[in-house]
């Protein structure tokens, strides 16, 4: 009876160590799964941020207008291209 006694709590013992341990193996894997979700999702909305940065702040390509005529308010005005413009349109 005192060795069934001793079997029966040694396998108790190893229920619960093995129990804990599984759990445990649980929540890490479902905690390494949430970070890398919100780590995608950072990502993502990183990519997103760059592209509108770029949207907003595209360098202008010319300073004149379509029409030909230079605006000589725009603050990104290159005096020197727009100088030159005009020469040539004089030639």
């Amino acid at each position: 009876m005192s060795t069934f006694n001793v079997l029966r709590y040694s396998l108790l013992g190893a229920g619960i160590v093995y129990g804990a341990y599984s759990r445990y193996s649980i929540e890490s894997a479902h905690h390494e799964d949430v970070a890398a979700k919100k780590w995608r999702k950072d990502e993502k909305l990183i990519q997103q941020a760059k592209a509108e940065y770029a949207k907003l702040h595209a360098p202008k390509k010319e300073a004149t207008t379509a029409s030909g005529s230079i605006n000589w308010e725009d603050p990104n005005l290159d005096i020197g291209k727009a100088l030159e413009s005009l020469i040539q349109k004089l030639d």
